[in-house]
Order: structure tokens, then C-alpha cells, then sequence
């Protein structure tokens, strides 16, 4: 074998090398984007038994026409109302680690109907892929809009999301200005930011795969979910009441997310918890959570 045919067969190895790299980096990357796309369904009916009356059960259609289910509680003789929107992989069931039921049934104790519901992909609701909020406002945007049909006045809505129901929280007041209220618990500024430090732990794959991963989540659901960002839009719903809820020690979402938060929102009210785990404010002292959120939204709502 001389020179010429040796640097051909070294060619044509490399090649085939390089050629199966790319497929195998391409095949991960597709399978990391429909992984990260494609919220768990969790939910237990049983958390019902905590309200003193069975809540209604309700379906309502997203602001897309997506169909939406969840729980209404109403107060006699109230006009005030509460939407509470649970994260990823959570639902009106298992978000607070279950006590998200608990919660509601305060906050009704407190003279509030409360809405409950199960994002989209979530829970009871409809099929649909996770896209960080940039199509979870839609559902937000629903049950605002199917409480105002029921004579609610937008004025005496008020809205609590947690983690990445805070995204879709501040999504949906972005884009419909008749949202007031805000309460957002757990949240990050920006889901790029927090994807890149959780990446490597999460999927077990170098930074590298990041990019790509997120080029075929885009594909998938139709948004580029790098974009998600509450903390510029959350600008956009000034001078809006906003109370931010964080942790100094949340393991998974830092302390400094919530800090841009509020530098989005000057005139936010800010309650710094020392809870160890990530959405679990509640959990920690459950009296002083419902106490914090209820002065907060009397005051507002006066």
C-alpha cells in the first residue's frame, strides 16, 4: 500500500469517524430535547379530602382552546378570588410536595375562591409539551378569563404561581393587562441561565449538547424555549402589584434570580425564606405563608 492509498483509507476513516460522531451527537441531542419537553403527569384525587366541601370540579379552555381541568373552591359572599398555577412536573395536587390542596383550603378559610387547575401536559389536563411558560400562559390567561365570565371583576383576581408557573404567572400579565395581582414564588428571571447550571447534573451530557438539545425542543413544541424570561416581562406589567417569594437557600433555582426579579420590579414586596429545598416556602412554615400572601393580597385588593 503506498502513501496515496494509506492518506485515502485515513480520509475515509476519519470521515466515517466524524459522520458518526454527528449521528450519535444529533440522536442525543433529539432524544435530551423531547426529554426535557415532555412534562410527568402526576396527580392524587385523594387530596380533595382537605376542603371542608368538595371542590367543583371544572373544565375551562386555555386562552388557545387547549382544555384545561382543576378545582374550583368559592367563598360565600366574596368577590375575591385566587388562581393558584403549580410548576413543572407538579400539578393542583402535588405541588408544596402535596400540600398545594392545604394551601387553597386556607386561603378559602381566608374569604377567597380559589381556582385551582392543572397546567397544560399536566395533571388532568390535556396532552401538550412543556415549553417553560411561553404557552402555560394561555392556561393562565383561561381561567382568568372563565372567572370574569362567572363575575369575578378582573380588579379582585389575584394570581400565585410557583417555579415554572411563575413564568407562565408573568407571561400571562405581560400579554393581558387586565391581570393585577402577583404573587411568585420560587421563580427564575430566565430559563437559559438556569437550564446551563443544571444541565450537566440533569442529563448527564457535556454543555456542548446544550444548544442542540434546545434547537430540537424548539422543533418540537414551536417556541424557542431558551427565550423564556420573566424577568423582562415581568417590566412590562409595571406598576402592577407583585409580591416575590424566594429562598435564600433553594438548591435548584438561586437566590439570585429572584434578586432580578426584583430589580424588574422596583416596587415588588420581596420575602426572603430560608427553606432547603426548591418550592417548599410553604412547606417550612405553612401559618406564616398563608399570613404573608393573605396581608399581602388584602392590601392590595383594598
Amino acid at each position: 500500500m503506498n502513501i496515496r492509498q494509506i492518506t485515502k483509507l485515513i480520509i475515509k476513516v476519519s470521515s466515517s469517524i466524524l459522520a458518526g460522531l454527528a449521528v450519535a451527537y444529533l440522536a442525543m441531542s433529539a432524544y435530551a430535547g423531547y426529554t426535557l419537553s415532555i412534562p410527568h403527569r402526576v396527580f392524587e384525587p385523594q387530596k380533595a379530602v382537605v376542603f371542608s366541601d368538595t371542590p367543583q370540579e371544572t373544565t375551562f379552555p386555555a386562552a388557545d382552546g387547549l382544555k384545561i381541568a382543576g378545582w374550583f373552591i368559592p367563598a360565600p359572599d366574596s368577590d375575591k378570588a385566587l388562581i393558584l398555577v403549580h410548576g413543572r412536573n407538579s400539578s393542583r395536587t402535588h405541588e408544596f410536595g402535596g400540600k398545594f390542596p392545604e394551601f387553597a383550603a386556607a386561603m378559602n378559610r381566608r374569604g377567597f375562591s380559589v381556582l385551582m387547575f392543572d397546567l397544560r401536559g399536566h395533571g388532568q389536563s390535556a396532552a401538550a409539551l412543556c415549553t417553560f411558560g411561553l404557552a402555560e400562559r394561555q392556561d393562565v390567561i383561561g381561567a382568568v378569563n372563565w372567572l370574569k365570565q362567572r363575575g369575578y371583576p378582573a380588579t379582585r383576581i389575584s394570581i400565585l404561581g410557583v417555579s415554572m408557573g411563575v413564568a407562565a404567572v408573568v407571561g400571562a400579565a405581560a400579554d393581558d393587562p387586565e391581570i393585577d395581582i402577583l404573587v411568585l414564588d420560587s421563580g427564575y428571571a430566565e430559563i437559559y441561565s438556569l437550564l446551563k447550571l443544571q444541565w450537566r447534573a440533569a442529563s448527564e451530557l457535556p454543555d456542548i449538547f446544550l444548544p442542540s438539545t434546545l434547537l430540537f425542543g424548539q422543533g418540537l413544541t414551536g417556541y424557542d424555549l431558551a427565550s423564556s424570561s420573566p424577568a423582562r416581562e415581568l417590566e412590562r406589567t409595571a406598576p402592577r402589584p407583585v409580591l416575590i417569594i424566594h429562598s435564600a437557600l433553594d438548591p435548584d433555582t438561586p437566590v439570585e434570580h429572584a434578586y432580578q426579579l426584583r430589580a424588574a420590579a422596583p416596587a415588588s414586596e420581596y420575602w426572603e425564606t430560608n427553606t432547603a429545598k426548591h418550592s417548599m416556602n410553604y412547606n417550612s412554615n405553612p401559618q406564616e405563608y398563608v399570613d404573608k400572601v393573605t396581608d399581602f393580597l388584602n392590601r392590595t385588593l383594598e
